[in-house]
């Protein structure tokens, strides 16, 4: 499918959002990927263009396509680009729309984007933004339904389970009670969502998934922007709680600087118990974090360690207490998304209400 067709030229957001709710009868199976950047929306013009996107600029809007190899058939891409900036810092959030495939053109192309480029990373649905959404649907539409889920839990998980908690699980359900049923199954199953189907009925049909994609079904457009605007704010709270932390060499004397290091801090819902730092360590290996050095002692600081994250090749430093984890930068050019690949892997491994202190 070729992605849709649109005016000239946009003013902003507002304005792309609006024609779009104009043109609905020409879009079908919208997808709206959210990613967070550092960089400002020039520095992210160059690294598409580095990744062999064209980009055409629509005024504040831009369209960009790239084409890539899929079982010796090229295969065209493309998305609407708009750049959301940090009125208060560098970088912003960073919007794509398409009308194309998720499992294909959005994956192979955006998505490598957002999980592997420094500097970018999409926003990771957590389970509290997951209900922040879930919260402003049922405030705003009462006979809003959950019609579809996916939840799932991982084996020694430590999110709250009546029933075999012990036990790997992945339900998958379709019925018009999905809400009530979701947090039944969230209360005695402990499972969390991966992605939940909305319906709200001659209104609007949307999906939202764990890796920051809403995909639009049916009905009115302009009501999905106003869950989208949900994501987009929350995106720029965990940038600023990134942006909080930093590194420099301050000098000490004419001949001598030292490192000055400022963390970054991620709040526990539930405090870590020092018996439970071994398994914390152990699923750091799995998820490609090598451990350097580390010291743990039952007290005020139950682990300190230098970590390197060999999938986004940085290094950081980490103290680990009862109720929150300090990431302190080790070099001034910090990469932001290997924090925010740690902040999810916190959400997904020790404690899934884990937030940032912005």
């Amino acid at each position: 499918m070729d992605l849709f067709e649109v005016k000239s030229s946009f003013s902003g957001l507002a304005d792309f959002n609006s024609h779009l709710a104009e043109i609905t009868d020409d879009i079908s199976n919208l997808h709206i990927c959210i990613g967070i950047t550092q960089f400002s929306e020039s520095e992210i013009i160059n690294i598409l263009s580095a990744r062999d996107f064209s980009i055409e600029r629509l005024g504040e809007v831009h369209r960009i396509q790239k084409s890539y190899m899929d079982d010796d058939e090229v295969v065209n891409a493309g998305f609407y680009f708009y750049y959301h900036e940090d009125t208060h810092s560098d970088g912003g959030v960073l919007l794509f729309y398409t009308n194309q495939r998720k499992t294909e053109e959005v994956e192979n192309t955006v998505m490598k984007v957002l999980r592997n480029q420094r500097g970018v990373y999409y926003l990771h649905f957590g389970a509290n933004l997951f209900r922040d959404i879930r919260e402003s649907i049922r405030d705003n539409e009462d006979l809003a339904e959950i019609t579809e889920f996916v939840a799932d839990r991982t084996e020694g998980s430590d999110r709250p389970c009546r029933i075999r908690p012990n036990t790997d699980r992945t339900i998958q359900y379709y019925a018009h009670d999905g809400w009530k049923t979701l947090e039944e199954l969230e209360e005695n199953y402990g499972v969390r969502p991966r992605y939940l189907v909305f319906n709200i009925p001659n209104i609007l049909k949307f999906k939202i998934s764990r890796d920051g994609i809403f995909s639009y079904h049916e009905g009115d457009l302009q009501t999905l922007f106003n869950y989208t605007e949900v994501a987009i704010v929350e995106a720029l709270e965990v940038k600023e709680a990134f942006d909080s932390s930093g590194f420099e060499m301050v000098s000490t004397t004419d001949e001598l600087s030292v490192p000055t290091s400022t963390p970054a801090q991620i709040e526990l819902e539930k405090p870590i118990e020092f018996s439970e730092i071994d398994e914390i360590k152990s699923r750091m290996t799995e998820a490609d974090y090598y451990i350097i050095n580390s010291f743990e002692q039952e007290g005020s600081v139950h682990m300190s360690s230098k970590v390197y994250d060999e999938e986004r090749e940085e290094k950081f430093r980490l103290k680990a207490t009862g109720d929150q984890i300090s990431i302190y930068p080790q070099k001034e050019e910090d990469d932001l998304g290997s924090f925010l690949r740690f902040h999810e892997f916190i959400q997904n491994n020790v404690d899934e209400e884990a937030e940032v202190d912005a």
